[in-house]
């Protein structure tokens, strides 16, 4: 029996294998051939379903509960989100004529089912239900990806993991798989995926579905449309933050008295800088670890002290591990004499991971019990990984963050942001305005400030601001000045609709939806030495603010 009129293709292999970072290139490449794409993940990520809930529940499990869930009771609440998903979202965009792309199938719960302990007779018998549903979906094709794995973080888990796939991929008569190597780069393997579906659509990009669903035609995407791009009442916020936060910036540059806003809120509340690499972690890792004073690190060590030092993202981490080893460097890293240190700072109930966004735990991947350990190994992993070649190998942003995202526990916001922070160094030069990837603040920023996005994607909405900056600032008659000389980057223009977010969550409660409705942080003004403030030195703009200083 086949209900559906759409298409859906699956994408399935053990953990960080790279099939989430492949389709998301896929559905990237086929959306600008024009198809209508929905994608979708098992159990699924969305905050507010039960998907999102049982993702959380499987890698957090400590905050929900005292003792680690029984391995079937965990099956089953995945199974019981694929169902919701299946009921609510897959079923009708098939009717609807959508071309879908799943990453993980029901194959999953029962290979991991089977790793984990349970009989395969009794998951077979927990399959039963969703099961019936995929008897009424014609599968196009499954996409089982493959990679060559690293012996560093080869186990024996993974190993059994990968028999259980390949078994059922080599006994599949029902599903028509295709068999994917992912050694190869992110573009090279998309374009094999993307040349596999086109096959199935030839000659059929305008109207996707053929006789099928001939009706289906008019839902084909057209990307880039200013018209459908609809502002909210509080669109213009976003540019009187920027304008008004970039003052303190310069107020507290030129040495001024507390305070340096009549914005109360600006003044009670803590804010990150307009420009990112003006914020003071930033402002660190430039000066201090990337671009050190009076030492000279070759290009191995810069990478290794950037990894090092954003795994934990806190300066006080950082100092602790200077302060204790005559010099950090990955020539004369030890696994074990980092680890001693980390530990005695843990021992002192001192935190050693800053607050600004959380690492994984490692624990999936690298099997050690405290979240510094399998960090530590993930920063061993990279390195061994020849991760500076193919560093010097990338040509262009997009690819340094597709290269970084398929390590393990680096989602796409840390592998932005990552990427981002190696751009800084020597290492490498890529334009900030050629790529960006909206992180969670910065959607909600944007949901704030449009009433519609219409075809946009949050990614070139955040391209559309830094676009128009210069006419908006002039527009609404803002006094803005900016670094000088350096206009608002892409990875700029996204900070500040996270920002944004904060801002009018008091300003403006009446946006407020879900459970973000307040700020956390209170500012609080101190005595500390100001910064002084320096630049990756190909951004030119070192000598500038040398002169201004003389001029003060």
């Amino acid at each position: 029996m086949n209900e559906n009129v759409g298409q859906i293709y699956i994408f399935e292999g053990i953990d960080n294998v790279g099939k989430s970072t492949v389709m998301d290139k896929v559905s990237e490449k086929l959306e600008l051939k024009g198809y209508d794409i929905s994608k979708y993940s098992f159990p699924g990520k969305e905050e507010g379903t039960l998907g999102g809930l049982v993702y959380d529940i499987h890698h957090e499990q400590g905050k929900y509960f005292k003792e680690e869930l029984n391995p079937i009771s965990l099956q089953i609440l995945h199974i019981a989100a694929h169902i919701e998903l299946l009921q609510k979202k897959l079923i009708p965009d098939l009717k609807n004529g959508k071309l879908i792309l799943l990453d993980r199938f029901w194959w999953s719960t029962f290979c991991y089912g089977v790793v984990s302990g349970i009989d395969k007779e009794e998951l077979n018998n927990l399959l039963i239900p969703e099961l019936k549903y995929w008897e009424n979906i014609h599968i196009n094709k499954v996409f089982y990806l493959e990679r060559k794995p690293s012996e560093q973080v080869i186990t024996h888990e993974k190993k059994r993991l990968i028999d259980e796939y390949r078994k059922i991929v080599s006994n599949s008569q029902e599903y028509l798989v295709h068999n994917i190597s992912n050694d190869s780069t992110i573009i090279q393997t998309s374009n094999k995926i993307v040349n596999e579906i086109s096959k199935n659509c030839k000659g059929l990009q305008m109207d996707l579905f053929g006789d099928i669903a001939p009706q289906k035609s008019k839902a084909i995407k057209k990307i880039h449309t200013s018209s459908t791009l609809i502002k909210s009442p509080i669109y213009s916020e976003y540019w009187k933050f920027t304008a008004e936060r970039q003052k303190i910036f310069f107020a507290r540059f030129n040495n001024e008295n507390f305070p340096w806003s009549q914005d109360y809120i600006l003044s009670k509340y803590k804010f990150t800088n307009v420009y990112r690499a003006s914020d003071r972690v930033s402002q660190y890792l430039i000066r201090s670890v990337i671009y050190q004073t009076g030492q000279a690190h070759d290009e191995e060590d810069i990478l290794f002290r950037i990894l090092l030092f954003k795994l934990f993202n806190k300066i006080e981490t950082w100092e602790t591990l200077e302060g204790k080893l005559s010099k950090v460097s990955y020539k004369t890293y030890s696994y074990d004499v980092y680890n001693k240190i980390l530990l005695d700072e843990l021992e002192q109930n001192k935190k050693i991971y800053s607050a600004a966004y959380i690492m994984p735990s490692g624990v999936s991947s690298f099997n050690h019990s405290k979240k510094h350990q399998n960090n530590l190994k993930l920063l061993e992993y990279m390195l061994k990984d020849n991760l500076l070649n193919k560093i010097k190998e990338c040509n262009s942003l997009e690819e340094l963050y597709h290269l970084l995202l398929n390590y393990p526990t680096l989602g796409s916001f840390l592998a932005f942001q990552l990427a981002i922070d190696i751009n800084y160094s020597p290492i490498c030069d890529f334009d900030e305005m050629s790529f960006v990837i909206a992180g969670p603040g910065a959607k909600r920023g944007i949901d704030k400030c449009f009433e519609s996005r219409g075809n946009y994607t949050y990614e070139d909405v955040i391209k559309w601001m830094a676009d128009k900056q210069e006419k908006e600032i002039s527009r609404l008659n803002l006094d803005f000045s900016n670094l000088w000389g350096r206009k608002l980057q892409l990875i700029d223009c996204q900070n500040i609709f996270c920002e944004t977010d904060k801002y009018t969550r008091v300003k403006h409660p009446e946006y407020n939806h879900g459970k973000n409705t307040r700020i956390k942080q209170i500012f609080r003004a101190s005595n500390r030495e100001n910064i002084e403030y320096f630049f990756p030195p190909k951004w030119g703009i070192n000598e500038s603010i040398k002169r201004e200083r003389i001029d003060r």
